[in-house]
């Protein structure tokens, strides 16, 4: 049997920004004891007598929460001690924290200061001195693909699965994600920086196509999500993005996701935003968009000083 392999090596895109808004050192808690509104909402006890997790019986809400009110309890048993570093604006930390909402385990959120970085992600991510970071039981994992991968494996018998069984379908889903990282995510950023009409043009382009073949490769799925039926690991790295291209507009002057253009992806978004445990940390794009202009402004001043 011959197997025909054709690689590249794949990009590293920056981080979105360097800066926030300054925000309080004590952490947040979602999904613990401490903060019960912000936890995962489940479905009646009669519904979670009848889940069968992987069937299409019960919309994904319905199925996302059975599943995740039964991982909390397991977490609690184990005695597993989840903290989330990040930012409210980071498409990255939101990965990892969607990931852990709707696998249902519960985690101590800490909002950071990129200005003004805290001694714990200093000693967290040493090396690169990044977001997001989760920590687990004392172990430091950096990168938000990467936290992903971990958390899947680590608690693969905790929730809904987020990779499918099929090593095919494995693949595929992480080809998809380093797609939308190094074709979507870097071209974006690009974009968003650019400093002369030819640059932003370019990278405009580039960004455009991403979302395009995006648009296609939910169209062939027939299905609600990337995953499925259910969110998976696609429609978790893509839905990081979901606010900056809903503000690409007013910063970048180009419609990302249109109803003409673009309609399966503008549905995707409103009902990936509709979900249990997505609606309590997806940014508000108004707040986003505001935050970005003023960080570009500055980046602005900066290069031409």
């Amino acid at each position: 049997m011959a197997l025909l392999v054709l690689a590249s090596a794949p990009s590293n895109p920056a981080g979105f920004g360097q800066s926030a808004p300054s925000a309080p050192k004590r952490p947040l808690f979602i999904g613990a004891a401490k903060r019960p509104s912000a936890r995962l909402v489940s479905a009646p006890a009669s519904l979670r007598l009848r889940l069968v997790v992987g069937t299409s019986s019960l919309p994904p809400a319905l199925r996302l929460g059975s599943a995740a009110a039964a991982a909390r309890t397991n977490m609690e048993q184990l005695g597993d001690e989840l903290k989330v570093l990040g930012t409210w604006r980071s498409p990255f930390a939101l990965r990892v924290r969607l990931a852990l909402n709707f696998k249902g385990l519960p985690y101590e959120y800490f909002e950071e200061d990129l200005d003004n970085k805290s001694d714990l992600l200093l000693k967290s991510n040493p090396f690169i001195k990044k977001l997001p970071v989760l920590i687990h039981n004392n172990n430091l994992i950096c990168e938000s693909l990467v936290i992903l991968e971990y958390i899947e494996e680590k608690f693969s018998d905790v929730g809904p699965a987020l990779l499918p069984v099929d090593p095919y379908e494995r693949a595929m889903a992480r080809f998809w994600a380093r797609y939308i990282e190094d074709k979507l995510v870097a071209p974006w950023l690009k974009m968003f920086r650019a400093n002369t009409n030819e640059e932003k043009a370019e990278w405009m382009r580039e960004t455009v196509e991403a979302v395009k073949t995006l648009e296609g490769a939910l169209s062939r799925k027939l299905a609600p999500f990337f995953g499925g039926d259910d969110v998976g690991y696609v429609d978790v790295v893509l839905s990081g993005m979901i606010a900056w291209m809903q503000g690409t507009k007013a910063l970048c002057g180009v419609e990302l996701l249109d109803t003409t253009k673009t309609p399966l992806l503008v549905e995707w978004t409103e009902r990936f935003a509709g979900l249990e445990g997505a609606k309590e940390v997806m940014p508000d794009v108004d707040k986003l968009v505001e935050f970005a202009k003023i960080k570009r402004a500055k980046m602005m001043a900066l290069d031409n000083n």
